[in-house]
């Protein structure tokens, strides 16, 4: 193995004299000095765990830089069988941590003549050049306990004297407050404890950083995890810079990257010319692009791979890279490596996480049989020539008397046999809708103008015929606003989209997708932008910012009213609500009101946006930027395939457009519909069949139906009506603390001990705050800046708060819900399917959310330190 990696690696740091090489009498001639060469696993009570752990590898033939250990012998004679810990301090336990006094005892104790000749020997051995002083304790790198940042280290010794006070410090740093009470808790009686001091060739690292040889967060052991930033590994450990995190994973094709994400690097550690190091102030932007070329990360993951196979579990490895070569700095066991590998949601989990999203709120008898079946119907005959079907609607769920219980086991989509005829559907759609163009379908303006001819109508003044006629109507819009274009435009974006993760799967760039496929222009994203120019308004004009800070969203319509300042901004916030104002706060229950219906929800949301100033956005969309750097790569450098590239790609971001604005569009109807159905309801309780209009839910739309000719309705009709009603009213009531899709059958999985709520992960990151439940439109106005969202669901109506959310935790949904996907967009952490979370989490409970496991957490300090 030996011969294996030098010659792959060669030697950068080889312009000094290997140690190694030396007459075995000049490197043995002291107890007090032991080459690392010289050191094995077995020699953990000589050089300390550390000390240990390196020289097994080099003698395994991993690439390590060469040095010596002043052994836990130096330590004796020096500290221990001197006395000098009885004489300065107390005996030293949890109850009496530390003492300041013995460790500058210990600093500034006199060396032997013989230890520090031995050191300066060694040095000079080494071609004293700049070396990095690292603690190595008896008690450390074990496989229960790390000994993590408990002792120091001292980077760039330049000089004999410096070195000799490195070596002095070290031992001092066994005597810190935190090595103490660390020793405490792990139970390690601290006079058995000794400390060996590791003096190694300095890497000048161009990049440095951690390697985890299984995943440390989900537990998942196919996987590595690499932490890379500029400079010496000091900024990552420490945690003073965040930094490129790459996840890789092994698979029958070799190491896959499976996640990238560049980090702000807001610091650089570097050398000083006079010794020790200095902190440089760094933009992430000054330095675009990765900080680890591929190869290198796969060079990497591979010597991390071959550490953990030789010491027989799971590795922290640290390491650098020096003029393209990686070297290894540090190995130790991962202590903290959960037991079981992260749960993958099997296909019939995804699909009732899915529908968890939709259905967060039971939908009503009226709503099986009037929108539910014309939306979900509109989707299902956009697949429905190539194969794919599924249950309708109103067979879905589980039922009593028109009350949904549940969804159904059996409610997936399936294949038919029109799958054989898919290919000649899927070429002829390919052939002749480019999904570029898939706005100037016709069907679109055309729907949209006949909802706004709808809601033209005077409802009061029609018949109960004409209002009849248009539920049918609204029932039946979103085919042409949603099941035309997804049919025609559809199928090509989705070829595109298979074909831009079989290019990136090909350069070995597949993690991109999801960034590639982000930041495209939508209705969402534009409503998002209006609303921000809103609260601009607001901010900017005092008499506005008063009003909205004085008043509560409920009366801040009259306050405003009564303004002459506000009565403009609502002449502006009526035209936001003429475009976005259809927006639904539950996709399947047309009783929720929209913004137009509950215009409160809105002024609740630019009540908050407009007390915080705007989230800064990237300087480039991540997208353009993920598109320039794979550019670059060779296999796309010849201009026909960058000419194809550019086009997969163009047409696969339609996809997400496509999905997300045929969306916007079919919900269209939903305030008309609301509207006409109240009307409905509110004459049938003027001649007491119904308690208030909104009971006429209850009701099926053929029982409703069956109201016609003379008015009043006949008594019979009229009892059994009420009846139907009353009836389902207490059921539904009875079934209000049970929901539709059982989150445990979504997510079956176990909650750890130390897990406040887990789903699964919606947006990657990891965020702090204080949690606020919110639990429908009326409570938007109480979220605050850096508030942690916690919500039962959310449709595009609730996105607008994640700019100013830290983190967002739902009680439904996956990865693929509008949630996660705007999460993704604003880049905050979300965890989705959280089944109980806005039960289990409290106002003002500081937690932290990691959305890259889909869990939350009582709020913690986590830094990994030296």
């Amino acid at each position: 193995m030996t011969t294996w990696y030098r010659r792959l690696l060669g030697d950068p740091l080889g312009r000094q004299r290997r140690v190694a090489d030396l007459p075995a009498a000049a490197t043995s001639a002291s107890r007090f000095i032991r080459h690392l060469r010289a050191l094995g696993r077995g020699d953990l009570a000589v050089a300390g765990g550390k000390g240990a752990n390196l020289g097994e590898m080099i003698r395994a033939g991993f690439p390590v830089p060469d040095g010596f250990v002043v052994t836990t012998a130096a330590y004796d004679d020096v500290v221990l069988k001197s006395g000098l810990v009885e004489a300065v301090a107390r005996p030293l336990d949890a109850a009496h941590p530390g003492s300041e006094a013995l460790r500058r005892a210990i600093e500034s104790v006199a060396l032997p003549d013989d230890l520090a000749r031995a050191i300066v020997a060694a040095h000079e051995q080494l071609g004293r050049g700049p070396v990095a002083v690292r603690s190595s304790a008896t008690a450390e790198d074990l496989p229960h306990a790390a000994f993590a940042g408990q002792q120091d280290t001292f980077l760039n010794v330049l000089d004999p004297a410096a070195l000799l006070a490195a070596v002095r410090r070290c031992w001092a740093s066994l005597w810190t407050d935190r090595a103490v009470a660390y020793r405490a808790r792990q139970g390690i009686d601290p006079q058995g404890v000794q400390l060996a001091v590791v003096v190694q060739r300095m890497a000048p690292a161009d990049v440095a950083g951690v390697l985890f040889t299984a995943n440390p967060v989900t537990g998942a052991r196919d996987e590595i995890v690499i932490d890379a930033s500029p400079g010496l590994g000091e900024a990552v450990v420490s945690g003073l810079a965040t930094p490129d995190h790459y996840v890789l994973r092994r698979s029958h094709v070799g190491l896959r990257i499976v996640a990238r994400r560049r980090g702000r690097r807001e610091v650089v550690v570097r050398p000083r010319a006079e010794g020790g190091t200095e902190q440089v102030s760094a933009s992430g932007d000054e330095a675009p692009g990765p900080v680890l070329p591929d190869g290198t990360l796969r060079a990497l993951a591979r010597l991390g791979t071959a550490v953990a196979r030789h010491f027989g579990g799971p590795q922290d490895i640290e390491w650098a890279v020096v003029s393209g070569t990686p070297w290894l700095l540090q190995a130790r066991p991962i202590t903290t490596l959960p037991a079981h590998a992260p749960h993958r949601p099997t296909k019939q989990e995804a699909f009732a996480s899915m529908f968890a999203d939709m259905l967060a709120v039971r939908p009503y008898p009226m709503d099986l049989t009037t929108w539910g079946p014309g939306l979900y119907g509109a989707v299902l005959r956009a697949s429905a020539h190539f194969g794919l079907a599924g249950l309708p609607f109103a067979r879905m769920f589980v039922e009593d008397d028109s009350v949904i219980l549940r969804l159904r086991d059996d409610a997936r989509y399936r294949l038919t046999p029109r799958v054989l005829l898919a290919p000649a559907y899927l070429l002829g759609y390919c052939a002749c809708y480019d999904p570029r163009r898939w706005r100037d379908l016709s069907t679109i303006p055309a729907a949209e103008a006949r909802v706004r001819d709808l809601e033209a109508h005077d409802l009061q003044k029609l018949s109960w015929e004409a209002l009849i006629a248009m539920v049918h109507e609204a029932v039946a819009l979103p085919e042409p606003l949603l099941g035309v274009p997804r049919r025609r435009y559809g199928p090509r974006a989705m070829v595109a989209v298979g074909l831009l993760r079989a290019v990136l799967w090909l350069v070995q760039h597949d993690d991109q997708l999801d960034v590639l496929q982000s930041g495209v222009e939508t209705h969402t994203l534009a409503a998002h932008r209006a609303l921000e120019e809103l609260a601009a308004q607001v901010r900017g004009d005092p008499a506005l910012a008063e009003l909205f800070a004085r008043h509560e969203a409920d009366v801040l319509a009259d306050a405003l009213q009564a303004s002459a300042a506000g009565g403009d901004f609502l002449r502006t916030l009526h035209s936001f609500l003429d475009c976005y104002g259809h927006r639904e706060t539950a996709i399947f229950a047309v009783l929720e009101p929209t913004w137009k219906d509950a215009p409160e929800v809105v002024l609740g949301l630019l009540k908050g946006l407009a007390a915080a100033p705007p989230r800064p956005g990237p300087s480039r969309p991540p997208w353009e930027v993920a598109r320039d750097e794979l550019l670059t790569l060779r296999p796309l450098k010849p201009a026909p395939l960058r000419a194809a590239f550019l086009r997969i790609l163009a047409e696969a971001r339609c996809f997400t457009g496509i999905r997300e604005d045929t969306h916007f569009y079919s919900t269209l109807p939903m305030p008309i519909l609301r509207r006409t159905l109240l009307e409905l309801g509110r004459r049938l309780a003027g001649v007491d069949v119904l308690d208030i209009p909104a009971d006429i839910f209850h009701l099926r739309l053929d029982e409703v139906e069956r109201v016609t000719g003379a008015w009043p309705p006949a008594p019979a009709l009229a009892a059994a009506l009420r009846s139907s009603m009353e009836r389902r009213r207490a059921r539904r009531a009875a079934l209000a603390d049970t929901p539709v899709v059982d989150p445990r059958r979504a997510h079956r999985h176990d909650t750890p001990a130390d897990v406040l709520v887990r789903g699964t992960p919606g947006s990657p990151g990891v965020a702090e705050g204080p949690v606020r439940v919110i639990r429908d439109g009326a409570e938007f106005g109480t979220l605050r800046p850096g508030d942690v969202l916690v919500a039962p669901l959310t449709t595009p109506a609730w996105t607008p708060l994640f700019q100013r959310a830290a983190a967002v935790v739902v009680d439904s949904g996956g990865a693929s819900s509008h949630a996660a996907i705007v999460a993704r967009e604003y880049g905050i952490p979300a965890v989705m399917g959280a089944g109980d979370g806005t039960r289990r989490l409290k106002d003002g409970d500081p937690v932290r959310v990691d959305g890259n496991r889909g869990v939350v957490l009582a709020r913690v300090t986590v830094q990994r330190d030296r």
